[in-house]
C-alpha cells in the first residue's frame, strides 16, 4: 500500500498469474469501451445488460480487488481515485482508458423459423375469414323467394365485388403458398396487405379523414346497385372491381411490400436479413392467383347477376378494363418501390 502524505492510497498487487490485456478473448468476444468521466462499474455494466461482476472478471478474469486496481492502474491507465481512496475510478483522461463489454449472446428468437408457414398460415387463413366478413358486410340473403323456397340472395353495395375478388384471391393464395420457395413470407405479406384495406374501408366509413385519392374514388363510385338495366349493373361490378384493384395495387402494394419484409425478418430474428429480392420470384408468382381469382369471380357474377349472360359479358369487360398484364407491371412498379423504401 502506498502511502501519500498519511492519506492511504489504493492497495495494489500484480496478479500471480497475470491474464494478458488486452487478449484474443477481449477482441474477439468483446466490444471495445472508451471510459469517461463519470462510469463506473455498475454504470456500464447496467447500460449494457450484463451483470457488474461478470463484466470485471471478462476484462481481468479475477474478482480480488487490489488485483482489479494493479488491472485499472497498469493496462487502463487509471490514476484517479475513488473518495475514500480505496480504490482507482474511471475517467475521460486514462490512457489507453479502454475496458471491454462482453458480447451478450441475443435472447432466443420468440417464432421458430422452421416452423413459420405453420405460424403464418394460421394468420393468413384468419385474414381469410376476417375477408369473408367483410365482403358479408354488403351481401344480404333478403328480397323474393325463389323457387327453391329460399331468399334470393342481394348485394346491397357493389362495394362487394371488390371485397369478394379479395377473398377469393386470398384464397387462392393460401392454396398456392406451399409451391413456393420462401412460403412464409408468401404468407406474411396477406394480412399486413390486408390490413391497408381494412384500414381504408374502416377510414372512409369514418368520415374519409386520411383516405388515399385512389381509395377515395373507390368508395365514391361505390354503393347501392343499380338494377334498371343489365348494363348498369354490370357497370357497377366492373367499377367496383378495378376502382378498388387500382387503388390497392397502385396505392398500398410498396408500402405492404416494406412492412411486411421488416416485420417478418424481426418476427424470425433473421440476423443477417436476407435480401429482400429472395422473395422476389415467389411474389411474381403469385401474379398468377390473380387470374384465377378473377375466372371464378366472373363465376360468381353470373351465379347472381340479373342473367347468366351478364357475368360472360363483365369478364370480357374487365379483361380490357383490367388485364393480367396491367396488374403485373404494377405489381413490378410496386416491388421497385419497396426496395427503394428498404435501400436496396
Amino acid at each position: 500500500m502506498g502511502v501519500r502524505k498519511g492519506l492511504k492510497m489504493p492497495i495494489t498487487k500484480k496478479p500471480n498469474v497475470l491474464a494478458p490485456f488486452p487478449s484474443p478473448v477481449h477482441l474477439a468476444s468483446g466490444t471495445p469501451y472508451k471510459v469517461k468521466d463519470g462510469d463506473n462499474w455498475w454504470s456500464i455494466a447496467s447500460a449494457n445488460r450484463v451483470d457488474v461482476g461478470a463484466l470485471i472478471a471478462f476484462n481481468f478474469k479475477t474478482s480480488n480487488p487490489d488485483e482489479i486496481n494493479w488491472y485499472l492502474r497498469e493496462k487502463v491507465g487509471c490514476r484517479l481515485e475513488t473518495p475514500d481512496h480505496d480504490n482507482y475510478r474511471f475517467s475521460s483522461r486514462d490512457v489507453p482508458g479502454t475496458i471491454y463489454i462482453p458480447k451478450v449472446a441475443p435472447p432466443p428468437c420468440a417464432y421458430d423459423f422452421s416452423k413459420s408457414f405453420e405460424i403464418e398460415a394460421k394468420e393468413a387463413n384468419r385474414t381469410r375469414q376476417q375477408s369473408i366478413e367483410v365482403a358479408n358486410r354488403f351481401f344480404r340473403n333478403v328480397g323474393a323467394v325463389g323457387r327453391t323456397g329460399h331468399f334470393i340472395p342481394t348485394i346491397i353495395d357493389t362495394k362487394y365485388w371488390f371485397a369478394k375478388l379479395y377473398e377469393i384471391m386470398t384464397g387462392f393464395e393460401i392454396g398456392a403458398a406451399r409451391d413456393y420457395k420462401q412460403p412464409g413470407f408468401v404468407l406474411h405479406f396477406i394480412p399486413v396487405f390486408y390490413g391497408m384495406y381494412i384500414r381504408a374501408l374502416d377510414g372512409w366509413a369514418a368520415g374519409g379523414a386520411g383516405v388515399s385519392d385512389l381509395w377515395r374514388k373507390h368508395f365514391e363510385k361505390t354503393g347501392r346497385p343499380d338494377t334498371g338495366s343489365i348494363m348498369a349493373w354490370s357497370n357497377g361490378v366492373l367499377t367496383s372491381i378495378i376502382t378498388g384493384t387500382t387503388a390497392h395495387v397502385r396505392g398500398d402494394m410498396g408500402p405492404a411490400l416494406e412492412s411486411a419484409y421488416r416485420s417478418y425478418v424481426s418476427k424470425y430474428c433473421l440476423n443477417p436479413a436476407p435480401p429482400f429480392d429472395t422473395y422476389k420470384q415467389d411474389f411474381f408468382a403469385m401474379g398468377a392467383v390473380f387470374n384465377q381469382a378473377r375466372m371464378a369471380a366472373m363465376s360468381l357474377v353470373a351465379s347472381l347477376g340479373p342473367v347468366p349472360e351478364a357475368g360472360v359479358k363483365i369478364g370480357d369487360s374487365l379483361g380490357a378494363g383490367l388485364d393480367v398484364g396491367q396488374v403485373d407491371k404494377w405489381r413490378a412498379e410496386a416491388w421497385a418501390d419497396a426496395k427503394r423504401r428498404l435501400g436496396q
